[in-house]
């Protein structure tokens, strides 16, 4: 059986957050990690229609919060 190339439902709601929130997400209220993070290529970010500020994918955030083996 061939497998769909369709996204799958978490694929298609991935979820775009503001470096403020994704600050948040990590314990640190401030927005300067995560752009400090961008800059050294630790976390990826994207450019989104409708916005001129860069946004970080929520998934992207849980992974750099786990700790690494």
């Amino acid at each position: 059986m061939k497998e769909s190339l369709k996204p799958t439902h978490k694929e298609e709601k991935e979820e775009f957050l503001a470096f403020s929130e994704a600050a948040n997400l990590l314990g640190s209220g401030n927005h300067t990690r995560i752009t400090k993070l961008v800059k050294q290529g630790i976390l990826p970010a994207y450019s989104l229609p409708l916005t001129t500020k860069l946004r970080v994918k929520r998934s992207d955030v849980f992974k750099i919060a786990e700790p690494s083996h």
